[in-house]
């Protein structure tokens, strides 16, 4: 059985591969995949993943700096 701190930390590593490929993904697409009927809409998960997109960019050129 998994310890707490393992569990954690694999929950991390596969919440950080998620991240990683919205990241790297077209919005529209991106949005289009995440979907669930009973969810936001398509237009407002395109929003949303354009804003996570964005603050990545940020941080990416602050630690560029």
């Amino acid at each position: 059985m998994l310890s707490k701190s393992e569990c954690v930390t694999a929950a991390g590593r596969v919440f950080g591969r998620a991240m990683d490929r919205i990241y790297a993904s077209d919005p529209r697409e991106a949005a289009e995949a995440a979907y669930k009927p009973d969810g936001p809409s398509v237009d407002e998960l395109e929003v949303l993943i354009r804003g996570l997109q964005a603050e990545r960019a940020a941080v990416d050129l602050k630690d560029a700096a």
